[in-house]
Formats: C-alpha cells, structure tokens, sequence
C-alpha cells in the first residue's frame, strides 16, 4: 500500500482551504473521491496540523467531522516527529481547539512525538518533554492540564528518556512556573497516587528530587525537599522541621542526592551543601561517624607507611667483598635464601607481609570503583580523590612488582620500593581534606597539577626538544670535553632543562668557535627561562584565587565525599544511621528523619500550615513524640558544635 501522497497538483487545493479558512470549500473537497485527505505538506503535516496551527477553528470542525482519524495523526519530518494536533494545540495554549480535539477522541495516553526541537540534543528549542500532558504543564496552561487529566492523561508515562511529568518540570527554566504546575498537578490526583509516581526514577535512576539534585535546580530542590517536610512545632518565627531522608541519606541506596552532590563536578550542585538538610545531615554524619572514622583512617595508614618505609630502609643487602674496596663499602641484594636468616629478618618479614596486605586491600577497593566509573570520571574529579586514587593503584602494582624481584632476587628491586615509596608519602596529602585549614590546599595542588602544569609541560617539551636537537647539532664538530654534556643528545636534553630552571650555564668553553651557539642560547634563555616561566607562575596564581574564593565550598564537598567513603568501606556493624526513625515519631515506619530547627518569615502563611502538618496525620502517637522529644531536638546540637 502506498503511503500518504505529498501535497502535488489538486491536493493544494485542501490546504489552500485550510489556511483561508474556507469551511464550506473544504467540506466539498473532503467528499471527493479524487483527492486524498491523508495528504502532508512539506514538514509532514496533514492539514488538521495547518488548521490547528493557523487557528482555523471552523475548517477543525469540518476535517474532524469528515476526517476522524487525522486527529492522532503525526508529523512525519525529523524536526516534529510524532507531534499530533493536540500536542499542536496545547503549545498555542487554545483551550478550545483542545477541548474540540479531545471531544473527537485525541489520545492523550499514547500520543508521543520524538522531534527534535522537544527533546534533549544539539537541534533542543525547548525541552518539553514528549507527552501532551508534559507539553501542558511546560507551556504553564492550568485549564489545559484539567482537561488532560480529566481524559486520563497518565502521570507516570515515561519518555524516552525515562522521564515524567514531574522529570520534564525540574528542568524547565522558569522555576516558579515549574514549581506551580508541580503543585496544581498533584492537588488533582490521590494523595496515594501522587507518591507513587514521585519515587518513579528515570533511566539514569533520578526521581524528581535526585534530578534537581543532579541539575544543580536549586530553587526546584528546595520546593521539593520542603513538599516532604513536617513542622513538629512552632513558636513564633522559629519552627523546628523534621525532613524525610529516603532519597537523600545513602544508606539504603547508593544513588542518593549526598552521592550526587559528592561526584558532581557541576558547580551549581555544589552549592546544595548549604541547603537544608543536606548540611545538617552532613553536620551530624561528620560529627557522629565520620571525623573518628576519618582520624583512625588516617592514623593507620600513617603507622602503615612508617612501617613500609622502615622495612624499606633495612631491606636484605650485603657488602660486596671481591675486588679493591678502597675503603667505600659497595652493597648488592640478598638472594631470597640469604634475605631470612636471622631474629631481624623475620621481624622485617613481618612488617613486609604488612606492606604487602596493604597494597592489596588498596588494590581490590580501589579497581572495582575503576571499573565502575572509568578512568575519566575515576580520577576527574578532585572533590572524590581525583589523582589520588589512581596514585594508589599505581602504588599496590609497585608494591607487586617489588614482591616478585625481591622472590626472584633482583637487585631492580629498588626502582618500584623507591617509587611506591615517593607515591605512598605523596598520598598523605589526601587526608589534609579531614581538616578545614588543610583541605582546600589538596585541591589547589590537584588543580594546579593537572590544569595548569600538565599544558605548560606539554608546551616546554617541544620547545625543550628543539633547542637541544640545535644544541646538539652546533656541538657536534666542536673539540668539547670526554665528559661535557653536549657530546650526547640524552645529557644535551638535560642540560637544556637546567638551564631552563636556572641550574647551570651553557656547558661551553669560552673561545668556541661559533658565536651563533651563545646567541642562540640567549633566545633559548628569554624565551624559556624568563617568559614560560613567569607564564607558570601567572598561571598558577590565578588557579590559586580562583579556588581560594571557593575553598569553604570545596572542603565541605571533600568533607561529604570522605563520609560516603567511609560508610562504603566501615563495616556494616560499626556504622551509625543518621537521624530519626519515623516509629518514634508516630510516622512511616521503615523511614528516618532528621530534625532541623528554622527562623520563617514574619506573617508567614508557613506557620499556619507547618503547625498542622503532623496533626493530620492519622497514625501520629502523641505519647511517644512527649517521650522522646528531647532526643529529638538533641539533633540541633550538632549543627552548633560543627564547622561544616
């Protein structure tokens, strides 16, 4: 069967009806039998689209009356694929053409468009999203949405993206209109209805608060996390708030927002540590879990890396006695027999059987997260570790490679301890995040390391590389020393990069014959010497006040980070669940909150609302609230004794 013909020859006389607005033209072209009225134009529109589009109301009539069927159907063109009339419609904001076109059966439940001017991509005008009722919402219509709803519009259709309504709401830009919407949509179904399709998570696994959380939506994070919270009582301007902790806390889920917030490398979502409860929730993990764990985390590897190094430092090796020794005592590996022999050795043994555990708890914690993430986001973000977790996998394979020579009895044994040795003290820095004065200091080095130093060293090697190859070049037919370094391209290449810090001179004599060579070792030095150099620093220094304006922002990540870590690798039995059981409270059991205390507004309406936000529930025990309400507000102890 053929498809719907293009608009050619007698078939431009329907739309030419259409945009005129010619009703009684067009119904006489409608009982034709020579044209077909499944006819689209150039974007693949029927001419239900052209009218609706056009807001020819009277020829919709007509068309729908003659033409049922045209009203689901879809654009056919790339950029509005799958747009019905209805989806037409509602982005106009007509309220009649939606009445007539749902009063003719339009199919709100199925209707989808996957054009490319709705949906996330590189051709996105406006993201809203693909269903009509996520079009109504978006475009801010509320007679429009009760019409939808009305006619069943579901709530819980999932885009091809996963999304909701709710999904497609938190990313619009208009936060008040979105904030509406959320709250009209939700007084027009079921209490029960309306949770369920709040925990409905998108294919990146984001319910509507995680989404804003991953967005960086503040004020949408804000509107959602206070829809959860209850005010368990109020004196005036003061309000003491109890916030649900389902989706927030990690510790039935390990997508929570503290997770999204830690990893973010958006700077907009770092600002959501400030944000209630997220930072009294990070206040009372620190204090309660976190910094003891962080202090007895610290300390081991600490006392780990003093025993490392001293194994290091009294390794097996004996003088060698052939040969003149003139007194200088030159020393040589044990083999593996010689290595154990004595009190000493076994004791040492002990503390490289330490070593080696070590390296292998480092290395199976560390690979799986590697494999989970990949290396780009593994070590992208310096907030989680950045370089420091994989200096630590570099680290165990060094402490493999130097057990498997020492097996072997190879004096290269010294080249992996002398590395992993560097890597393990540099890793120290890591635990300065624990403290508030060091912490930012750890990010500043990563940044300056891996922002500013690894781009200008790419730039001074090619330069480094030329000028020694012209060095190189000169020197080649020049009577120099047996021992200059000018007589080999590697020592040459040496020499250059001293030169380059200042170290040394140009390794010449004086009445060299070729005075090109001095000046092109004067370019060499303003060039390299002077301007790359103090390129650097300029570099760095801005680097320095750039995250100086955002340190207190950035130790309080490192610090959230460090907590989730923590609670991933303590043992289950030794951690504290943060907040309060909802059973004590006479809420929802299996759930817990945390208690925040707050300073509203004058002549809020908030008051008034907050103050019966627990007396309507049904199950509240007012007994046992009385009976713990001191271990209630015991909670806002930890906000005060904190620095986060």
């Amino acid at each position: 069967m053929d498809g719907p013909q293009r608009c050619n020859g007698e078939n431009t006389l329907l739309f030419q009806a259409v945009q005129l607005n010619d009703s009684i033209t067009l119904k006489t072209l409608l009982q034709r039998k020579d044209l077909d009225p499944f006819v689209r134009g150039s974007m693949g529109e029927t001419i239900l689209h052209t009218a609706v589009l056009n807001g020819k109301k009277e020829v919709m009539e007509v068309i729908l009356e003659h033409v049922p069927s045209l009203v689901n159907e879809p654009m056919t063109s790339d950029m509005y694929r799958g747009e019905t009339a209805l989806h037409i419609a509602i982005l106009k904001q007509d309220v009649e053409m939606v009445k007539l076109i749902l009063k003719h059966g339009a199919d709100v439940m199925h209707s989808k468009t996957s054009c490319t001017c709705c949906i996330p991509g590189l051709e996105c005008l406006c993201n809203f999203g693909e269903f009509p009722l996520s079009f109504a919402a978006c475009t801010g219509n509320e007679e429009i949405i009760k019409l939808l709803i009305e006619h069943k519009a579901p709530l819980n259709a999932q885009d091809s993206f996963g999304n909701t309504v709710f999904h497609t709401l938190v990313l619009q830009e208009n936060k008040e209109m979105a904030c509406h919407m959320y709250d009209l949509i939700l007084a027009l179904v079921p209490l029960k209805d309306s949770r369920c399709i709040e925990e409905v998570e998108n294919d990146d696994g984001f319910t509507p608060l995680k989404l804003a959380a991953n967005e960086g939506n503040i004020e949408m994070f804000k509107y959602l996390v206070s829809k959860q919270k209850k005010i368990y009582w109020t004196i005036g301007t003061i309000s003491y708030n109890i916030y649900d902790l389902t989706h927030i806390d990690t510790w039935m889920t390990q997508k929570s927002v503290l997770d999204i917030i830690a990893s973010s490398q958006k700077p907009q979502v770092r600002k959501l540590v400030d944000v209630s409860p997220i930072k009294e929730l990070l206040n009372q993990k620190w204090n309660t879990f976190g910094y003891k764990n962080f202090l007895i985390w610290m300390v081991s590897y600490l006392v780990y890396m003093a025993i490392f190094t001293t194994v290091s430092l009294f390794r097996p090796l004996k003088p060698i006695t052939e040969g003149p020794t003139d007194n200088i005592t030159v020393m040589t590996q044990k083999s593996l027999s010689e290595s154990y022999e004595c009190k000493e050795d076994f004791l040492r043994l002990v503390g490289e059987l330490i070593t080696l555990f070590g390296a292998v708890i480092i290395f199976v914690s560390e690979i799986p997260l590697l494999i989970k993430l990949g290396p780009k986001k593994y070590i992208g973000n310096a907030s989680t570790g950045g370089p420091f977790s994989l200096l630590m996998v570099a680290y165990s394979v060094l402490i493999f490679s130097a057990a498997v020579l020492r097996a072997l009895g190879d004096e290269g044994e010294a080249i992996p301890l002398s590395l992993a040795l560097i890597i393990g003290w540099c890793n120290s820095i890591y635990f300065a995040r624990g403290f508030k004065m060091l912490g930012q200091f750890s990010i500043m080095i990563q940044k300056i390391i891996f922002a500013d130093l690894l781009c200008w060293f790419c730039l001074v090697f090619i330069i480094i590389i030329g000028f020694s190859s012209a060095f190189y070049v000169m020197c080649q037919t020049l009577e120099l020393d047996s021992d200059s370094y000018l007589k080999d391209f590697s020592l040459t290449l040496y020499a250059a990069i001293e030169m380059m810090m200042g170290l040394t001179d140009l390794p010449l004599p004086m009445d060299a014959s070729t005075p090109l060579i001095y000046i092109i070792y004067s370019i060499y030095m303003v060039f390299v010497y002077l301007l790359l150099l103090n390129m650097l620093i300029a570099m760095m220094d801005n680097t320095y006040w750039r995250i100086a304006h955002e340190r207190e922002e950035l130790w309080k990540i490192q610090i959230a980070a460090t907590i989730l870590v923590l609670e991933r690798h303590v043992p289950r039995f030794l951690k504290v669940r943060t907040g309060i059981p909802g059973s004590s409270l006479g809420l929802d059991d299996g759930k817990w909150y945390i208690g925040v205390e707050e300073i509203l507004k004058e002549n809020s309406t908030e008051n008034i609302k907050g103050s019966t936000a627990l007396s309507n529930q049904p199950i509240v025990c007012w007994n046992l609230i009385r009976k713990n309400i001191s271990r209630i507000s015991s909670t806002s102890d930890f906000t005060e004794s904190t620095s986060l």
